[in-house]
């Protein structure tokens, strides 16, 4: 019996994943891979998966999503969760230490250690990363374009500094409460966010989450948090939440999370009532 199922996607990064396979497979020879035909197929092996320690996400921000919808619906509750990023924009992997390079990636399938990370769902269904509303959404959209020739860091550059430019604002409603002319907004529980952007984020609980927004700035303005974001520094406003959350507006907002459109506000948050089983570099 094979320790790791491996769920690869071939065409993850300009083909990458299926290029590297044949190394993978001879450096991982207990790993039991799968070529994926497409996204959906990733979650439903996850989710049908018997028999194996750990399910391992060979791919970009798609694949790890999809495998990872999947091993939250496994039966197995005691499954883990691996990562052999191949992907354009390795958040995820940087917010929890992961390696992206290949061997190190496998090392860490072998001997980490096993994180019990907290997973919120937007309108019922689970994100990793990032949730982001209004100009987040447009960013993500025109960076998923933007990457495969620019690479990570300038294909996010460049989609950020277009909607600054743009301008646009949105009115907010959080649980009721009017949070109004916001620049951006986001839901997350990591400092990472996309594309070399991070969060100055208070310590969370397991129970908690963070809203991050900006409201009442110019376009100046919105350069400058931009830069601090880069930076890492303390930009914005951050509200701590807990429980459920709904985010609603009076106009279309666009909905964005872990890198794809989901469509539009409203948005109800919570958290699964089970943790993800992350393999992660022992410390």
């Amino acid at each position: 019996m094979k320790q790791f199922l491996v769920l690869v996607n071939p065409l993850s990064h300009g083909g990458r994943s299926g290029r590297i396979l044949p190394r993978l497979r001879t450096l991982l020879p207990e790993g039991d891979f799968v070529v994926l035909e497409n996204i959906d197929e990733a979650s439903r092996l996850a989710r049908e998966a018997s028999g194996y320690e750990a399910v391992v996400a060979c791919g970009g921000d798609g694949t790890v999503n999809a495998v990872a919808r999947g091993v939250l619906a496994n039966s197995n509750t005691s499954l883990k969760f691996g990562v052999l990023y191949t992907g354009t924009s390795p958040d995820f992997c940087r917010a929890n230490g992961i390696p992206t390079d290949a061997e190190q990636a496998i090392a860490v399938l072998r001997g980490g250690a096993v994180r019990e990370v907290p997973v919120l769902t937007a309108n019922g269904e689970p994100f990793f990363c990032s949730m982001n509303l209004g100009m987040g959404a447009a960013v993500a959209a025109s960076a998923n374009r933007l990457r495969p020739r620019l690479g990570d860091f300038f294909g996010t550059f460049w989609a950020v500094l277009r909607e600054v430019v743009r301008g646009r604002r949105y009115d907010l409603k959080v649980n009721g409460e009017e949070i109004c002319n916001v620049a951006h907004a986001l839901v997350t529980r990591m400092s990472r966010i996309a594309g070399g952007l991070k969060l100055a984020l208070p310590s969370l609980a397991d129970d908690e989450y963070a809203l991050w927004f900006a409201k009442d700035v110019s376009r100046f303005g919105c350069l400058r948090i931009v830069w601090n974001l880069y930076r890492g520094k303390a930009c914005g406003e951050i509200r701590v939440l807990r429980g459920k959350t709904v985010i609603s507006s009076t106009v279309s907002v666009a909905l964005e999370y872990d890198g794809d459109p989901h469509g539009t506000l409203p948005v109800s948050m919570a958290f699964v009532s089970r943790r993800l089983h992350l393999l992660v570099p022992t410390t």
